[in-house]
């Protein structure tokens, strides 16, 4: 039986309910799967966290993600959070029988080679993040193995002369979205910054008649400021409910733009599951969008620029659109009613479980066993 101990961030706690972290949700979930499989050793982490299966202790707490989404927050006691956590996670994959060491921390890289037992690790960001292949000596042969998320990374990643082994697309847990009646009301999620373009979800709203509901926490303050905040209507940010906080607001003579702040598990799934469209106006090259795939797993329409793993995750007229631009986004929000939400829902279960996703990882261990 393989033994796979997954390495985390420290940035955030493994826990079932993340208001943020894309990274963490994953580890949570796939430890998870493992976990019914019978091979999951564990999961190592900062001591707040709660997987599913036994935690390895690293730094007394998550560090947070105020420096992963502003460079100007980060200061030197980071910096040493982050070498304490490396330097434990060595040790807790040393110190145990361990055959495949999942990595999931993107500053481990260069440490992979301290390693005993063989080591992949998940491209969880954009290429720009990651170690510059041309300034570093271990790269080119480096002994931990990566896994991209999509098809567009892996390229995007061996065109800066790396060599990516595998592609695994992430997965979730289907049982946390569901089917609803449909209101109208155009959706966004995610970090408020420039390269998610939220400018162009208030135009699409201001030009098809439709409310705008933003969702996200502020990862740039100027933007928000200049591009988003003069054209909020109502913020609902203290609100609990958000989804009702968002009913029992008056209505305009046009359409309503809502912020409604950061919003955890249980707040964005009534968000999703009701929205005539979940919009995502890209400005990079997104490695994955798990928000894209909740959105189709409530069985909501994505419409997305076709940016990075896009046209990987939306099927034309089946679960969204894949657009060319703004005046593309704003003509596909009037189709939306040709796709049936219960089938969009299905196909998106289909492709991206959680348990879909453990099945690829189990498969990809035994590779490199």
């Amino acid at each position: 039986m393989t033994r796979v101990l997954q390495i985390s961030t420290p940035f955030l706690p493994i826990t079932p309910n993340l208001g943020y972290g894309g990274t963490e949700r994953i580890v949570y979930l796939l430890d998870k799967e493992l976990s019914k499989k019978g091979i999951s050793l564990g999961v190592v982490a900062p001591m707040d966290s709660e997987p599913a299966s036994r935690l390895f202790p690293t730094i007394k707490n998550s560090i947070g993600v105020s420096g992963i989404l502003d460079e100007s927050q980060k200061g030197p006691g980071e910096m040493y959070l982050r070498l304490d956590h490396i330097t434990r996670s060595i040790k807790h994959a040393n110190d145990n029988e361990v055959d495949v060491v999942h990595i999931h921390d993107d500053n481990m890289f260069a440490f992979g080679e301290f390693i005993k037992s063989p080591s992949v690790l998940t491209l969880h960001t954009v290429y720009e993040l990651f170690w510059e292949n041309s300034l570093h000596t271990f790269t080119e042969n480096a002994k931990t193995k990566l896994i991209a998320i999509s098809n567009s990374q892996k390229k995007i990643y061996e065109s800066n002369g790396y060599r990516v082994d595998f592609v695994v697309h992430h997965g979730i847990d289907e049982e946390q979205f569901s089917l609803s009646e449909k209101n109208n009301y155009l959706l966004s999620l995610g970090c408020i910054h420039p390269l998610k373009r939220q400018e162009d979800v208030i135009e699409v709203s201001r030009r098809t008649g439709l409310d705008a509901v933003i969702a996200g926490n502020i990862g740039n303050n100027t933007y928000f400021r200049e591009k988003v905040l003069p054209f909020i209507d109502f913020d609902i940010s203290n609100e609990t409910d958000k989804f009702n906080a968002y009913l029992e607001l008056p209505s305009l003579t046009r359409p309503k733009i809502v912020y409604t702040g950061t919003v955890n598990d249980k707040q964005k799934e009534p968000l999703y599951s009701h929205a005539s469209a979940f919009l995502m106006p890209l400005g990079l090259e997104e490695p994955f969008g798990l928000v894209m795939v909740e959105a189709m797993m409530s069985g909501t329409s994505v419409i997305a620029y076709n940016r990075g793993s896009v046209p990987e995750l939306v099927i034309p007229e089946k679960t969204g659109f894949v657009v060319g631009g703004l005046e593309e986004m704003i003509e596909a929000v009037n189709q939306v009613s040709k796709i049936d939400p219960s089938s969009c829902r299905v196909n998106a279960i289909k492709r991206f479980s959680s348990k879909r996703m453990a099945d690829d990882y189990e498969k990809l261990y035994k590779s490199v066993k």
